[in-house]
């Protein structure tokens, strides 16, 4: 499961980076050519782009190779998110039942668990370990909540005590 997780992160920051190399190699293309494609939406501009002629132009061919490496990742990333799922569903599939928990998250965790099974000793180290337990937070609506300039809550300030002029003898 840690090695579907790792290519498939690899596979979706590489696809990131190949989607922002060809926007950025679509601003130097001929300008009839950026004007037709820059009002199609990022799929539709991919798909366009993996179709283009090689008419013998580097910025078009260039296009061209980054669509499809687009297109090749985002096929990869499905079928790694495919296989994380059906890993997950064969260790422990009651997580998946979990609203909120997808298989990215549940890997996640079946993978840390795995690794520190003694760090699951009760409900609340389990709920640390997801990221979960609960924290204090302050509304604010408490007034007697709230700090001062001076770091004392409201309704207690108390004068400052002033250092003497002179010391006693």
């Amino acid at each position: 499961m840690r090695v579907l997780r790792l290519a498939k992160e690899s596979a979706v920051k590489a696809r990131t980076q190949a989607k922002n190399q060809l926007k950025a190699v679509l601003l130097g293309v001929d300008p009839a050519l950026r004007e037709a494609l820059s009002k199609l939406s990022n799929t539709a501009l991919i798909a366009r782009c993996a179709d283009l002629p090689d008419a013998g132009d580097a910025a078009v061919f260039t296009l061209r190779l980054l669509a499809r490496r687009i297109q090749q990742l985002t096929a990869e990333v499905k079928e790694l998110a495919r296989r994380v799922t059906k890993a997950v569903g064969r260790c422990h599939p009651q997580l998946l039942d979990i609203i909120g928990v997808g298989p990215d998250s549940a890997a996640a965790l079946l993978i840390a668990a795995g690794d520190n099974p003694e760090r699951l000793a009760s409900e609340a180290s389990f709920a640390a370990l997801c990221g979960v337990s609960p924290v204090e937070q302050s509304s604010w609506k408490d007034p007697a909540s709230q700090a001062e300039p001076r770091g004392q809550p409201a309704g207690q300030r108390r004068p400052l005590p002033h250092r003497r002029n002179t010391h006693p003898p």
